[in-house]
């Protein structure tokens, strides 16, 4: 017997906490009442693009792939706007119980993608947010859903540069980034209440880890809170100067070297802490990707790249290298000092930010600390 959408609803968010994604009854009670389908309008699935019907309730097939953990690739920018999606809902929820919001609570987003995430804000909060979309046509896409979800009232999605958030509006409680960004805006923190709380995914090593930001008179500083990667932001709020080894640039084909047995870090939890170590301690450390299949990345594509070759660490403990075989020690290197410094986890590390000097200024992480 098909579900009905409010089983479906609340068997999500279940699913959910169960997964250890939510912890607070808040975020999955907006879960189990915001209707994901109703702010998809097409979606790939694979090689197949897949359109949600607005009009009648789509398939049980197509709701399984809405109402499960997965992202959604709702755009890939041929129309001329960045590529889009709709973040993988264990994500979405971390994030929304990290940010702790509270009700009345005034809240700005940057990246308004399909306005699931803001519609799910506006349900905890039942205060205003203000949601902002470089993409034109993204913009025009997510207004469409807050109207389908009856929440012109209290969320409003804007047509704009994110560097800039929302001047015209009172000050934040909150400010919460759904895109891979190089570093924090100043308008940001300016826009934010004293006492307030920025979530961002800033470039760190070649992926995008969840930040959260608090400034404290001329000292900003930021915790490592969450394992991420988003898709990057558009403009002045990820620099290609600021970003050493863009991920999409592949290192062309070359002879490579397996070295088994060469880190301890074994599986996903382990891998992710190494690489948030690896990338405090060298900026070389990025995410890179071969033109070939002569190494697997898809064992992890943390990679120390230097001019004389590159080398990556993977998580089945092994080290793969092209080039010259200094590089790999060098690797070998960094991962002892990981573990001499007692496998540190991501979450203990901190950082402080300092103002680049540019014509459009960005926080960025300049020192990294290991709490204890």
């Amino acid at each position: 017997m098909p579900k009905t959408l409010q089983t479906r609803l609340v068997e999500f968010a279940a699913s959910l906490r169960n997964a250890g994604a939510i912890r607070s009854a808040d975020v999955e009670h907006a879960f189990s009442t915001v209707a994901r389908h109703r702010c998809v309008r097409e979606f790939r699935h694979g090689p197949t693009r897949i359109r949600v019907s607005q009009h009648e309730l789509p398939s049980d097939e197509v709701l399984d792939l809405i109402y499960s953990h997965r992202s959604l690739l709702t755009s890939t920018g041929q129309d001329g706007d960045p590529p889009s999606s709709s973040s993988a809902p264990t994500l979405m929820a971390r994030m929304l119980d990290a940010l702790d919001l509270r009700p009345g609570m005034r809240v700005l987003e940057i990246g308004a993608g399909t306005g699931y995430n803001a519609a799910l804000i506006s349900a905890i909060t039942g205060g205003p947010v203000v949601t902002v979309e470089a993409g034109e046509a993204t913009a025009q896409s997510a207004a469409e859903s807050i109207r389908r979800l009856d929440l012109e009232h209290r969320v409003r999605v804007v047509h704009g540069d994110g560097y800039l958030g929302a001047p015209s509006e009172p000050p934040f409680d909150r400010v919460v980034v759904t895109c891979g960004v190089a570093g924090v805006s100043p308008h940001w923190l300016d826009q934010l209440v004293p006492g307030g709380l920025i979530l961002a995914p800033v470039a760190h090593g070649g992926v995008h880890p969840v930040l959260a930001v608090r400034s404290g008179g001329d000292v900003v500083s930021a915790k490592v809170l969450l394992w991420a990667d988003f898709m990057p932001a558009a403009g002045p709020l990820r620099p290609v100067d600021l970003v050493s080894h863009d991920p999409a640039d592949y290192l062309p084909s070359a002879p490579a070297t397996r070295i088994a047995d060469a880190s301890p870090a074994r599986g996903n939890a382990d891998y992710h802490d190494l690489w948030v170590f690896l990338a405090a301690h060298d900026p070389r450390i990025t995410r890179a990707y071969m033109a070939d299949d002569s190494v697997n990345t898809a064992a992890g594509a943390c990679a120390l790249r230097t001019p004389r070759g590159t080398a990556w660490v993977q998580d089945d403990g092994s080290i793969t290298f092209t080039g010259e075989s200094r590089v790999p020690e060098e690797l070998r290197s960094l991962v002892r000092a990981w573990v001499s410094s007692g496998r540190p986890a991501l979450t203990r590390f901190t950082a402080t930010l300092s103002l680049t000097m540019s014509k459009q200024p960005l926080w960025v992480p300049c020192k990294w600390m290991v709490s204890s």
